[in-house]
């Protein structure tokens, strides 16, 4: 193989090789942008999730508190513990999903759950709520020395309000920690793209080359070729190829010139 043929498939096989390249290149950078999306994706979800999960279980606790310290149904003092123990359950699992940059939010979190869970123990051991009413034979007899209505607002609705401040502040916590993620997907897509555009630089400068290449040797002494054979047949003048010719577009013009000095022999 040598001459036009090897230049040609030389030249081919650099642009397939280039794109090969270069979409490999552009491919792994895209999977690694893909897996930084769905991991955002993902901690957001699992974020909002955890969030959802500790606010519901909040507001379950709050609704036993209500009525065993409002409603003063002496039922709900066991669900206290209970449902306590699911809140605490919960923070914990939400606090092993958020890694260690949310640790401190979450900490200040059960500070405050801690705080609620004391007042309202403080408040199951005086039995305040179980004396509220005191059975006789005919009736029951409304103590006065607790008022339940005020103890919560007192005791446990700010703290309550604190918690459910700070899960919010655990979520944008969250939200905030994804972000230095976030805003890496921009220099992602551009090292997936910048491949693309270096070879789509290198494919033009081949392809101009390649046309200065065929104007060269194919196309300017195929049009000097066919210009001389025209004026030897019209004009009976002496076939004379004045562009240089290399490799098989030489051997054409010298088969022709042996062709022609042939015919003349012949007559």
């Amino acid at each position: 193989m040598k001459g036009i043929h090897k230049r040609i498939l030389t030249g081919f096989l650099s642009i397939v090789v280039l794109l090969f390249f270069s979409g490999m290149v552009s491919l792994y950078e895209l999977n690694h942008m893909s897996g930084d999306i769905n991991a955002i994706l993902a901690g957001g979800r699992q974020g909002i999730t955890a969030s959802e999960s500790v606010l519901t279980s909040l507001r379950e606790y709050d609704k036993v508190v209500v009525n065993y310290a409002i409603a003063g149904n002496v039922d709900y003092a066991a669900k206290c513990e209970s449902t306590m123990q699911s809140v605490r359950a919960r923070v914990a699992d939400a606090r092993s999903k958020g890694g260690k940059s949310l640790a401190q939010s979450y900490d200040s979190l059960s500070m405050v759950i801690n705080q609620m869970d004391e007042n309202v123990l403080s408040l199951r051991k005086t039995r305040y709520v179980e004396l509220q009413w005191a059975r006789d034979t005919l009736s029951f007899i409304r103590s006065s020395s607790f008022d339940g209505d005020e103890w919560y607002k007192t005791n446990f609705a700010p703290l309550y309000d604190e918690a459910m401040h700070r899960v919010m502040r655990v979520t944008s916590d969250a939200h905030n920690a994804l972000t230095p993620r976030a805003e890496s997907l921009s220099n992602n897509a551009y090292r997936a793209v910048t491949p693309v555009f270096i070879s789509l630089l290198i494919m033009i400068v081949i392809l101009l080359v390649f046309y200065f290449f065929i104007m060269l040797y194919i196309g300017r002494p195929v049009i000097q070729i066919n210009k001389a054979l025209d004026d030897t047949i019209r004009y009976k003048v002496p076939f004379v190829v004045k562009a240089e010719c290399r490799d098989e577009v030489f051997g054409i013009k010298d088969k022709l010139e042996k062709l022609l000095n042939n015919t003349k022999s012949f007559r």
